[in-house]
């Protein structure tokens, strides 16, 4: 496509096509701004990487300043993907619990579905008590539930699986109880079960609201952490 066809393209498609290749390399996305000058006035606009797609992002070991330098701006604008992926870092690999939730949450109310289902299943996680009771429910539908393990499971890249879980973290699952493996609830007399496949592949029998979000809980406790990764910190 030439730069005349380029420059007939409204802005708002223009955005598009720069934050998808952005997202799929970041050597792209410096030669776009430096062949068009209509893509390099749109990454010179702080609403562009107030919006860039994060989660998806591709982590080029080759470019690592570069894209050093695209999620730290990204962050800066307060783009709020940028802000959940920190606050995994900092809750799963730098062990900063409350800094780590604090910004999943304020992602969530920025209005990132991802962020909103994390910051609600952390809640419920850590309203736990030493009988395996829950006291923190999350507003959300049963269908937003399965969307999001869906992302989680086929959308995110995974992150390292080798670092140390935070100890706190960890000893909640001590505590929910493997829905696998519990019939103690008044719905398992029930004649009809129910089955569900969970987005990690196991196959989990509930009926009722207490079984449901024990299952969901258990599996998040056990898979969310994989899809923390690095994230920089600014000098």
């Amino acid at each position: 496509m030439s730069n005349f066809n380029l420059e007939s393209v409204p802005p708002s498609i223009l955005h598009k096509i720069l934050s998808k290749v952005a997202t799929n390399h970041i050597r792209d996305f410096g030669s776009a701004r430096i062949a068009f000058s209509g893509f390099n006035q749109i990454g010179r606009d702080d609403y562009f990487y107030q919006s860039a797609n994060l989660i998806g992002f591709n982590d080029w070991i080759d470019e690592v300043n570069a894209v050093r330098t695209f999620r730290l701006r990204c962050y800066q604008a307060g783009n709020p993907e940028a802000i959940y992926l920190r606050g995994m870092h900092e809750f799963f690999q730098l062990h900063l619990l409350d800094e780590g939730r604090e910004k999943i949450h304020i992602a969530a109310e920025r209005g990132l579905e991802l962020a909103k289902f994390v910051d609600g299943m952390l809640n419920l996680a850590f309203s736990v008590d030493d009988g395996g009771l829950f006291h923190k429910y999350p507003n959300f539908s049963r269908e937003f539930v399965h969307r999001m393990n869906f992302m989680i499971q086929t959308d995110l890249p995974s992150g390292h699986w080798g670092y140390d879980k935070p100890q706190e973290f960890m000893s909640l699952l001590e505590r929910i109880k493997n829905p696998t493996f519990s019939n103690d609830c008044w719905c398992s007399a029930i004649e009809e079960p129910v089955f569900v496949v969970s987005y990690n592949g196991s196959i989990t029998q509930w009926k009722c609201d207490r079984c449901f979000w024990q299952c969901e809980v258990w599996d998040f406790c056990n898979e969310i952490h994989l899809t923390a990764a690095n994230w920089p910190i600014e000098d």
